[in-house]
């Protein structure tokens, strides 16, 4: 027994067991690093929504206040993006909007929308007034309801007056309904 001949490991095995180990750790390090990017896609929508939840929807910007002629109902167009998922959609949405005086005071914004069914509302100058042709619903110059089944006056949108710009804040209200109940925030 005590001369049996002392056995050094082999180099080459050594070496080959290091070899092996930095390789399987540089392909962990390249799977971390795509699986990163998957991830993050797959859940950006839920951290969207989430960062979304807090606030109203932002003012969009509908033009230069000076466009807009004194004493009369303009309608114009309100172009916004909705993020839904993956998805982006740009939608527009038509308001009708009046100022009565120079500067930004008397500004009123109107949703074209009838609260009766939610078909679009028409301003008749002839006669000052806003008609609704689905069901002949009718609402006097300052958005009252004068006649016909929708249950409300003409739902008010919020504005804002920007370096000489509009910027008008769109909702969504219940339609059929006899108050005005905000469906999307």
């Amino acid at each position: 027994d005590w001369e049996r001949p002392l056995t050094l490991p082999d180099p080459g095995t050594s070496r080959r067991r290091f070899l092996n180990y930095l390789t399987n750790l540089v392909l962990a390090v390249i799977g971390l690093l795509m699986l990163v990017p998957a991830v993050r896609y797959f859940l950006a929508p839920l951290w969207r929504k989430h960062a979304a939840e807090g606030g109203q929807p932002d003012f969009v910007d509908v033009g230069k206040l000076a466009d807009i002629p004194l004493g009369k109902w303009r309608l114009l167009s309100l172009e916004m993006v909705h993020e839904d998922g993956w998805r982006k959609t740009k939608v527009r949405h038509a308001i009708w909007v009046s100022r009565q005086e120079e500067g930004e005071k008397d500004i009123t914004v109107f949703s074209s929308i009838c609260p009766h069914l939610g078909c679009p509302v028409n301003w008749q100058p002839d006669q000052s007034r806003f008609f609704c042709p689905c069901h002949g619903g009718l609402f006097d110059v300052a958005g009252k309801q004068t006649g016909g089944p929708p249950p409300r006056a003409l739902d008010h949108l919020d504005w804002e007056v920007r370096s000489g710009k509009l910027f008008v804040r769109w909702q969504d209200f219940k339609i059929g309904v006899d108050k005005r109940i905000v469906v999307n925030v």
